[in-house]
């Protein structure tokens, strides 16, 4: 009898320590919105960070694509339960520090000082009002892909992508070709997003800063994508469309991975994936610049919402851990994004990446000319109203003027 009592009093202790063990573990929802090869690497860091850290669990969420994950965000929000942490697009953040429910980063660290390792492009992309809200984890820019084999079929130098505006127009008449003789296009000169609703605007503001031109005025109280500058940029686009007929507005899915598109304008953070589908010469290139030298920034960060202290710390924890020193390390080799630290820029380990990688290197002299979009609120509306008059002009093959005239109007209505 005694013998029973005291395997029942073992029993006991033994799930009472359970018990107080799982009770102590803080519990995370970390919501993102990778996916494929970029989407495995990451969770594999999540699963890694929960093995370091038995007191904390980060439960991981794929909660759809960037436009998705947003609304869903901002719903959470407005509904009062949102994720511990979330990954967060470049132009977020200024949205979720209006509503209030995210954390500071100073609540945790002295910025100025925890940021010192921080590239200060990276910086410019979480900061609002001179407050850093939100940690970078991720940093691309906008990039040239071209394929080595196909320049070389039209007679073109595979070394010697387009530098410019022109160049790249009459690189794109030599490789826009009917291959089978039906008379019809079947090899398209370049290709880039055009689409309003998958972020044509995205690469649009890119062409419209080398004409010169601006999205806001100079003190951000009114859109100023109508000046001369504007026109310019979006008639470019027109003529590739139309009147050069090198750009196709209805491209063939991943055309330039099964080559018939000779040239993509497309981000740093999609060369590695890009590069193991290809079976040609596959070529890295600046974009082609006009009258400024621009490429236009994208990537993420991850925010921390107001919760509760306790799991306020322990997703700063996660945050922290995700984007240290060596995880930027691994990050940026396997996926190709830009890294974010100085340390880990001038790292042996990533230049013998470099070095292994050379196509890389041009990512990383072309940083040098990089621009972040403005951290402000309107912004999200405001380049959704010029991505749908660029569009419009484009498919429509008019003159924008008229369009980006009063599509400067319907924005304005978005500033305060």
């Amino acid at each position: 009898m005694l013998k029973k009592v005291l395997t029942l009093v073992l029993i006991s202790t033994l799930v009472l320590g359970m018990v107080s063990v799982a009770s102590a573990q803080v519990k995370i929802d970390y919501w993102h919105y990778l996916s494929g090869v970029n989407a495995e690497i990451h969770e594999a860091k999540v699963a890694e960070f929960n093995e370091l850290h038995p007191d904390i669990h980060v439960e991981v969420l794929y909660t759809g694509n960037q436009f998705a994950t947003r609304d869903k965000l901002m719903t959470s929000v407005a509904g009062g339960q949102p994720p511990h942490v979330a990954l967060m697009d470049q132009f977020w953040p200024p949205l979720m520090v209006s509503t209030g429910a995210l954390v500071p980063i100073r609540e945790f660290v002295d910025p100025e000082v925890y940021f010192a390792d921080y590239n200060q492009i990276s910086l410019d992309t979480v900061t609002i009002d001179g407050e850093q809200w939100t940690m970078p984890f991720s940093m691309s820019n906008q990039i040239l892909f071209y394929n080595k084999d196909m320049f070389r079929e039209v007679g073109l130098d595979p070394e010697k992508p387009p530098a410019t505006w022109d160049e790249l127009v009459e690189y794109g008449l030599k490789l826009t070709r009917d291959v089978d003789g039906d008379g019809k296009t079947d090899e398209w000169g370049i290709n880039f997003t055009t689409r309003a609703n998958v972020g044509a605007v995205y690469g649009f503001i890119t062409f419209l800063w080398q004409a010169g031109g601006q999205i806001y005025n100079d003190d951000f109280t009114a859109a100023a994508f109508n000046n001369e500058a504007a026109v310019e940029a979006v008639n470019f686009w027109i003529d590739l469309a139309h009147k050069h007929k090198i750009l196709t507005l209805s491209p063939p899915q991943e055309g330039f991975e099964v080559g018939r598109i000779a040239m993509q304008v497309s981000s740093t953070s999609s060369i590695a994936q890009t590069a193991a589908k290809v079976d040609f010469d596959f070529g890295v290139a600046p974009l082609p610049a006009h009258k400024e030298k621009v490429t236009g920034v994208g990537g993420s960060s991850m925010g921390i919402f107001r919760t509760t202290p306790e799991q306020e710390a322990a997703a700063w924890t996660f945050v922290e851990w995700m984007a240290n020193e060596q995880n930027n390390l691994e990050w940026s080799m396997a996926t190709g994004y830009t890294p974010l630290r100085k340390s880990v820029l001038n790292s042996p380990e990533y230049a013998q990446y470099l070095e292994e990688n050379p196509y890389i290197q041009v990512v990383i002299e072309q940083a040098e000319y990089a621009r972040a979009r403005p951290n402000l609120v309107s912004y999200a509306d405001v380049s959704r109203v010029l991505g749908i008059a660029v569009e419009e002009a484009l498919f429509a093959n008019i003159d924008p003027q008229q369009t980006l005239d009063n599509a400067v109007l319907e924005a304005n209505g978005y500033i305060w």
